[in-house]
């Protein structure tokens, strides 16, 4: 049994990175692995204020909300998906958030396998451009490998990839770990 962490960055509940994330998970724990999904949006997370507060009190942010609690959930995953819509060939401000916050342990980032999960209104060709700060993030570990990426591509409305292949394909991945 392996200990998987979901970061879900999308803004909308039932949006096409969302329903993912749902699917991803049930196959998951359907195979018997333990399974915490954070979504952004739910959380009370502040913005890094760069401020090496936490450098100066080892490891420890100054700010006061969800994050150490996420970190704690991080630093116990043996297993990482992150998951995110493309706005403007970027990933979301949500995702970015998460990925600042993990600063006071970003010198004790782990091991991971890691999985994408993204949606975007456009082409693959759109994805592929916004990856920049998602695979940045990634590089950072102390070791990792990519096992699986997951492109819900031209589906502009929420909703809209419980009608495509890609929708099971999400639980077929979770359920393969």
């Amino acid at each position: 049994m392996k200990n998987l962490l979901i970061i879900s960055s999308s803004p909308r509940r039932n949006g096409n990175s969302q329903l993912l994330c749902n699917q991803f998970m049930q196959g998951a724990q359907y195979k018997g692995h333990h399974v915490d999904m954070i979504r952004i949006m739910d959380q009370n997370i502040g913005f890094c204020r760069a401020c090496d507060g936490c450098v100066r009190n080892g490891g420890t942010c100054i700010l006061k909300d969800d994050m150490a609690d996420i970190l704690d959930l991080y630093q116990k995953a043996d297993v990482l998906v992150l998951a995110t819509p493309v706005y403007f060939y970027g990933i979301s401000a949500q995702m970015k958030t998460f990925i600042d916050r993990t600063y006071p342990i970003w010198q004790h980032l782990g091991k991971k396998d890691v999985y994408y999960i993204i949606s975007a209104g456009l082409g693959e060709d759109i994805v592929e451009r916004s990856l920049g700060d998602l695979d940045g993030f990634v590089e950072h570990l102390e070791e990792y490998e990519i096992k699986g990426k997951l492109y819900a591509t031209n589906v502009m409305d929420a909703g809209l990839v419980t009608g495509k292949d890609i929708y099971k394909q999400a639980y077929e991945m979770g359920y393969l770990i």
